[in-house]
């Protein structure tokens, strides 16, 4: 298994808890968006619904959290996380928007949820997901500046991939 490998460290998915091969997506890196990124995949994972609770999820494996710090970059159907290290940043995106108001009821466009990861993101399948498809985006850049930041969050969008 061939695995993508980043300037944090490399890229594993799994259900639930245990590690599952996935086929990644090499995907342009020189557009309008984001002309100055330096690696772009799209990994889909396919799920059939059993009706059981259940978590895909994409994590960076041997991130040195001394040296790296994240954090959240949502949008409009967006859940992302951003991690940086000197003058490197990597985000990893997923389609999702959900929202759980003070009563407890979920307001979502979206049969299942997200998940923010210390290293990583994922996707939270609830009992009465019908969905099929989980796709993750990731996207870095090795010359982060103020002015490019946002070009990641691009990038990482399974909405744009």
């Amino acid at each position: 298994m061939e695995k993508v490998m980043t300037p944090f460290g490399t890229i594993s998915i799994y259900f639930n808890n245990t590690e599952i091969t996935y086929q990644a997506i090499k995907l342009e890196t020189n557009s309008v968006l984001f002309p100055n990124i330096d690696g772009r995949y799209k990994i889909v994972v396919h799920y059939e619904s059993d009706i059981l609770e259940h978590f895909i999820y994409c994590v960076i494996d041997n991130i040195d959290f001394s040296k790296v710090h994240s954090g959240h970059e949502s949008g409009e159907g967006l859940e992302c996380q951003a991690f940086y290290q000197e003058n490197t940043k990597l985000s990893i995106g997923i389609e999702c928007d959900t929202i759980y108001l003070a009563s407890g009821e979920r307001v979502s466009n979206y049969d299942y949820d997200s998940l923010y990861l210390k290293n990583g993101m994922g996707y939270h399948i609830l009992p009465d997901t019908n969905s099929h498809e989980f796709t993750f985006g990731i996207a870095w850049i090795n010359k982060c500046t103020d002015n490019n930041d946002v070009q990641t969050w691009y990038g990482a969008d399974p909405t744009i991939l």
